[in-house]
């Protein structure tokens, strides 16, 4: 027991002493054995609950707060003083023990008080229990009693004032209580399975005694003498809370004792399901989670082997680290209320049991590492002696030049094309004779479908393999890229052409016409004022002119309102300029500029397409997010049949998608209409 405990039951035994010294010399007490028996019993159990808790460093704030309730409840034995002066202090200081009490009863098992309410409960719980009963003892003689000793703190005896001190000690009672059950029933409502466990006998017991509070506050209007045998029932009903505390203590002790239980448990476990479940009965934590570490991939797995965020899963939980041998090998998730002793414990006992499981799991991941591997060998493998005759083969018949029976033995002059068996000889060579990797890549025509293969040649003893992967999809994907770039070089170009040649016909003539007539308004001005007043005049409705031509260019090149108001006033600007009818659905919220740059001029192009070839009456546009993308349509009920390889319009198009990493698909059945669709990456 550590000093503080001591230092407790030393307080506990001194003011036991001094108790029963005033109660059994007592000229007002009627039944003194039994009130000494009561006091004592009640007190020693708050007393002997705090002490228990002092020695455990989890519940020490707890522990100070049920030894200041058994201490101070000694503080009610003045009021059997002889002594006036000490019998009014004793009628003073009665209630101090209750306000510890619900203290610590809402505190409880955290161990600190956790919302602003709770801390107003608490301290309207501290006030009107010590400063109710010494306005009573100011303002009226105690008329309950007539052998106790005169008041020694009245100032005025004043029935009004009494009464309404009592009104308002009965509202703020009111207060304390109603708060308490509303507090302590929204904790047992968030409350997992363990901790109701634990916190079940306390609120049960709590709860009585509250009541039994509430109830003698009421009746002690009406009538005292009732109030009074309440409030003996009140010292019993309170006495057992802390009992009720030692029998959480109890089951944490008895769940420790389970752990050699559990050693069995999980020696016959046989997978970490078993292992899991074990751990779970020995916690009682039903919704325990458990992971095992992967020190090679410095990763978390589940029992299944799916890799785990231990920070996020443990958010509002408690982390159990378990150590084997000095190393990390695995962890507990588990409830929060769980004694920290008692999964320590657990911890230490599965150890060896969760070490095995974690080697285990480190080999079921290197199982599925080496099967990636395997899947991810090459379409084929060869063997091939340095004469290039083919002695053996891995892989896909259908990615055979000829069928397996016809290739064994063969030399690959008589099966493949002349020019790639050269160059494939010569690789064998340079493999055998340097050690090197040899690589290259070549086409065959097979089935009609002509493909492109990629060799790397590796030489094995006096052996050479030749390990073939199939990149025609790559290549195709190279192509399209090289097409898309050269598509927007041009495109690149001919917009710059198409803004010169603009420039040159419309702002630029207007502003060479506008230099002109400045010279020519400076030489009349002062001959001719009025002919020079006139030019200027032409001269500024010029200027206007060349401004809003500029002006043109600007929004087409980009439009400002996209900049400034987004994307839906862009295209709602743009629906009306349309020559059919066009409604929008466009989110409130912003996408990334580029993403809304690129969106509008997808539109702005399927709008043109629709004006030039669809014949339709109306077109729908919806802007959308949908998992991460953004989602373009534009669809019009036209006469359909647009084809993407044709013209550069479309094509255009897949080329703006695709730099943004996105996907163009465009339906357009003949007689059904159009659909563009574009998706971007929209995260």
């Amino acid at each position: 027991m550590k000093r503080t405990g001591w230092a407790v039951v030393g307080c506990g035994i001194l003011f036991s002493a001094i108790g029963l010294a005033l109660v059994f010399t007592s000229d007002h007490e009627s039944t003194p054995a039994f009130t000494a028996a009561a006091n004592l019993v009640v007190a020693w159990s708050f007393i002997g609950c705090g002490v228990v808790a002092l020695s455990r460093a989890s519940d020490t704030h707890f522990g100070f707060l049920m030894s200041a309730v058994g201490l101070t409840w000694f503080l009610a034995a003045l009021s059997e003083s002889n002594n006036g002066l000490v019998y009014s202090i004793g009628n003073v200081l009665w209630a101090i023990p209750l306000a510890f009490f619900i203290h610590a009863l809402l505190s409880f098992p955290r161990g600190y008080l956790e919302t602003k309410l709770v801390y107003v409960t608490v301290a309207t719980a501290y006030v009107i229990l010590a400063v109710g009963p010494v306005l009573f003892q100011l303002f009226g003689e105690n008329t309950g009693c007539s052998d106790c000793p005169a008041n020694e703190l009245i100032v005025v005896d004043s029935p009004n004032a009494v009464d309404f001190v009592g009104l308002i000690f009965i509202l703020l009672g009111l207060f304390v209580c109603a708060a308490t059950i509303w507090v302590l029933v929204r904790r047992w409502r968030a409350a997992s399975a363990p901790l109701r466990r634990v916190l079940a006998p306390v609120f049960a017991t709590s709860a009585i005694a509250i009541g039994v509070f509430l109830l003698a506050a009421f009746v002690s209007a009406a009538s005292q003498t009732v109030a009074n045998v309440l409030f003996w029932l009140l010292l019993f009903a309170v006495g057992s809370v802390p009992i009720a505390f030692l029998m959480g203590l109890l089951r944490t002790r008895l769940a420790r004792a389970s752990v050699a239980n559990l050693v069995l448990e999980l020696g016959a476990a046989r997978d970490p399901e078993s292992t899991l479940s074990a751990l779970r009965g020995a916690l009682g934590d039903p919704s325990l989670g458990l992971a095992y570490w992967l020190p090679d991939r410095s990763r978390w797995v589940d029992v299944s082997g799916w890799e785990l965020d231990l920070e996020a899963e443990s958010q509002g939980r408690r982390t159990t680290l378990v150590e084997h041998d000095g190393a990390v090998v695995a962890a507990f998730i588990h409830d929060s209320s769980l004694d920290a002793e008692l999964a320590g414990a657990v911890s230490a006992a599965a150890s060896l049991s969760l070490a095995r499981e974690q080697s285990i799991q480190v080999v079921r991941q290197s199982e599925s590492r080496y099967r990636a591997l395997l899947n991810a060998i090459p379409d084929l493998m060869f063997r091939m002696s340095r004469d290039g005759t083919y002695l053996d083969f891995k892989g896909d018949r259908a990615d055979l030049a000829v069928p397996p029976e016809e290739l064994i033995g063969s030399n690959a002059r008589d099966i493949l094309p002349a020019e790639v068996a050269e160059r494939l000889l010569r690789g064998i060579g340079q493999a055998l004779d340097t050690g090197d990797v040899a690589t290259g890549d070549y086409e065959l025509t097979l089935d009609g479908v002509q493909r492109t293969f990629e060799a790397r040649i590796v030489r094995d003893g006096e052996e050479a393999v030749l390990i073939v992967r199939d990149i025609s999809e790559r290549k195709q994907q190279e192509g399209e890229l090289r097409s898309s770039r050269v598509r927007l070089v041009r495109a690149g170009d001919e917009a710059r052409r198409r803004l010169e040649r603009n420039l040159h016909d419309g702002a630029q003539q207007r502003l060479v016409s506008l230099s002109l007539a400045l010279r020519l308004a400076h030489a009349r001005l002062r001959d001719a004022p009025e002919e020079a007043e006139r030019l200027l005049a032409g001269a500024s409705e010029e200027l206007a002119q060349a401004l809003e031509e500029l002006r043109e260019l600007a929004r087409g090149i980009h439009p400002a309102v996209l900049s400034e108001r987004g994307l839906s006033a862009a295209l709602e600007a743009l629906a009306g300029r349309a020559p059919v009818p066009v409604g929008v659905t466009v989110p409130p919220d912003r996408l990334p500029p580029a993403v809304e740059a690129a969106a509008y001029y997808v539109i702005s192009e399927a709008l043109a397409n629709v004006a030039k070839y669809a014949e339709a009456s109306a077109v729908e546009i919806s802007v959308t997010r949908q998992n991460g993308r953004a989602v373009i349509e534009v669809a019009d009920d036209g006469v359909g049949g647009a084809d993407p390889t044709r013209g550069s319009g479309l094509s255009g198009l897949v080329d703006r998608v695709e730099a943004l990493d996105g996907v163009l698909k465009v339906e357009s059945e003949p007689g059904a209409g159009t659909r563009i669709r574009a998706e971007f990456p929209c995260e």
